[in-house]
């Protein structure tokens, strides 16, 4: 009997410890393999991670640094168009209407005639015209053989000696007795023949320009 439980311990010591390190190698893989399907499956975790990409806003084809300038065109005020400066027009100042009280207002008369440089005229013609009469007053005048014009207008102005002499082509006053640097011209507006156009020489005498002869013209009676 001791023989065989001596025999049952040493077969039995023999095989338990192969068993047991089977057994234990049996659980080891088990559980691998369970923690391996958990990785795979994803059972081991309650919760899922989902893969959440970035939105992202759609990129605009315009540029920011092209529309800044734009923008800033717009804002800036249009300039005003200025207009270029016209050239200053030289206009010849109009003659001065003379007033009712003009010395040169009365009656006249021709007495004598000098010849200019250029003259149309001949020494019969003028004789023909000297006593003819001119009647210088604010209602009427009279001239060019007794034409009447009413209610005149006498426009003054004054003339160098240089335009005198310019005007008549090289008459000077001078030549008409008139020692001075400049004289004064009077013209009728809207009349036309001998007697329209006077020079004053002096508070008696006027000079009457016509085709080349300059005529003296003395007072008769005044305007008074």
């Amino acid at each position: 009997m001791k023989k065989i439980n001596k025999l049952f311990q040493k077969e039995f010591s023999l095989k338990f410890p192969l068993f047991a390190i089977d057994r234990k190698t049996i659980v080891l893989l088990t559980g691998f393999i369970l923690l391996l399907t958990c990785t795979i499956t994803g059972c081991g975790s309650n919760d899922r991670q989902q893969t959440i990409l970035p939105v992202t806003e759609p990129i605009s084809g315009e540029s920011p640094a092209q529309e800044e300038p734009v923008q800033a065109a717009q804002n800036q005020p249009v300039p005003e168009k200025v207009e270029p400066e016209s050239e200053a027009e030289t206009i010849a100042p109009s003659p001065d209407i003379s007033s009712a009280s003009a010395s040169y207002l009365g009656t006249w008369q021709i007495t004598s005639s000098t010849f200019g440089a250029y003259s149309a005229m001949s020494e019969e013609d003028c004789s023909a015209l000297v006593g003819t009469r001119f009647e210088y007053f604010k209602d009427y005048a009279i001239y060019d053989d007794q034409h009447r014009l009413d209610s005149p207008q006498y426009c003054e102005s004054t003339q160098t000696a240089d335009d005198f002499s310019s005007i008549y082509q090289g008459t000077s006053l001078e030549t008409l007795g008139i020692s001075k640097d400049s004289i004064q011209v009077v013209a009728i507006e809207n009349a036309s023949g001998i007697g329209d156009t006077f020079y004053i020489k002096d508070e008696n005498t006027l000079i009457i320009p016509w085709d080349g002869v300059f005529f003296e013209v003395q007072r008769i009676s005044s305007d008074s």
